[in-house]
């Protein structure tokens, strides 16, 4: 029997049109744009998530060879759960979206491998990136398994 109070996974990929990913593409020609959410209708403040600069960090420890920047924001989202709140970002032509998924995964792997085993996180994730000259959006919202299971789909 399903807990109704258990989140579940949820996951799409969705066409779209967005100018400041068409802009991004065409300024950027390599690497991955960390990008800011605006907050709300009644206010012009935009915000990273809260793991953006971990993550930026990381990768660059990680991944020397591949670039990543973060977009002018007013600030940090200020959470407190044990959440992967993977930053918004854009996929220039020379990341594929496999190959930021594996960085994630991996991401993920390295913070969990202190963790207590019955903590269970969830991660949020939005990724815009181009597929055969159209833009897309991919977004998750659920457990760490089930992200998991959708990457070993996909690569």
């Amino acid at each position: 029997m399903d807990n109704i109070l258990e989140p579940k996974d949820t996951h799409s990929f969705v066409e779209i049109e967005n100018n400041d990913f068409e802009l991004f593409i065409q300024i950027n020609p390599k690497g991955i744009m960390c990008i800011p959410r605006n907050i709300g209708t009644d206010s012009p403040q935009s915000l990273l998530e809260p793991d953006t600069f971990r993550f930026a960090k990381w990768l660059k420890l990680k991944n020397e060879d591949v670039n990543i920047a973060i977009g002018k924001a007013d600030g940090i989202k200020s959470l407190h759960s044990h959440d992967f709140w993977m930053p918004i970002v854009f996929l220039s032509n020379d990341v594929t979206f496999q190959v930021f998924l594996g960085l994630v995964s991996n991401y993920i792997y390295d913070c969990l491998k202190g963790a207590l085993k019955h903590d269970k996180s969830n991660v949020h994730l939005e990724v815009y990136y181009k597929d055969s000259n159209k833009t897309k959006k991919f977004t998750y919202s659920g457990s760490i398994e089930g992200l998991n299971i959708i990457i070993k789909k996909l690569i």
